[in-house]
């Protein structure tokens, strides 16, 4: 199973656009790894994880085709990870020679959003998935089961197990420290390569809520790691980057490999190892 960062930053991207913080006016001067678009992931080009609002821009940038994707997986409605206005150009009259639709799973909320932005779509185009938490579906190829995030106040955000052929990704964000539900079920199920955030850097304490920190990514990997769920073969990704953790790209990949985790950046590619 192959992940592609298609962006690593948080919702405002680095550099946000109305900020001057050193954070931003360097990756404004260096560019390269230092500028982060909205957080989203593809897996074996083909099943997306939310669309950002740069989406058009990333898979440009990166030679993707959209048109491949099958299947579309939302977090949240957030709208760093929730541009549901993009998939108007899917639609009949708009997007031309497509033949199969685009399955998209989310929750209550992400759907019935899609579906009041493509009023009069048809299944030819799209088919829509309520998920519920911990009930597993079939996603193309792929196995998913939508587990709980701790992160927005009046919705129920998703992270996600995903597997296929015997390996299997864990997509942990948004979230803070996981709800205790999302951590009995994790417990004892193996992760070839799980996807945490840093949205906070070095804020203090080991189980914030929302988003996490360096110390709540310490304290998770921890916990997995005594559960079972990661082995020496596990892969730790690290993304959903702010400016305000006031790390640079240089300075989390020396936080991350003193870890033994990696420092996502915009276009990097992830292969599980199981």
């Amino acid at each position: 199973m192959k992940i592609h960062f298609l962006g690593s930053g948080a919702s405002e991207g680095i550099p946000n656009p109305f900020c001057r913080c050193d954070i931003c006016q360097q990756a404004r001067k260096v560019k390269g790894k230092e500028v982060r678009t909205h957080s989203s992931a593809i897996i074996d080009d083909v099943l997306l994880i939310d669309l950002a609002p740069t989406f058009s821009h990333q898979i440009l940038r990166d030679g993707l085709d959209g048109s491949a994707i099958t299947d579309l997986l939302f977090t949240h409605t957030h709208p760093d990870h929730f541009n549901a206005g993009e998939l108007f150009s899917r639609m009949e009259g708009f997007g031309h020679g497509l033949d199969y639709p685009l399955n998209i799973y989310g929750n209550d909320m992400a759907i019935t959003g899609c579906l009041n932005i493509l009023n009069g779509y048809s299944e030819q185009r799209f088919r829509f998935h309520r998920l519920v938490p911990f009930v597993t579906v079939r996603c193309g190829k792929y196995q998913v089961t939508p587990l709980l995030a701790n992160h927005a106040r009046w919705e129920q955000c998703y992270l996600y197990y995903i597997e296929k052929d015997g390996c299997a990704l864990f997509y942990g964000h948004d979230s803070g420290w996981f709800p205790e539900s999302t951590w009995c079920w994790l417990s004892g199920k193996s992760i070839d390569i799980a996807v945490l955030e840093c949205t906070y850097g070095d804020r203090q304490g080991n189980r914030t809520d929302n988003h996490m920190s360096l110390s709540t990514v310490c304290a998770a990997v921890e916990k997995l790691r005594n559960q079972n769920s990661l082995g020496e073969q596990s892969q730790v990704v690290l993304s959903h980057i702010s400016h305000s953790s006031a790390q640079c790209h240089e300075t989390l990949v020396a936080w991350c490999q003193a870890r033994n985790m990696i420092a996502a950046w915009d276009g990097l590619i992830v292969n599980s190892q199981g």
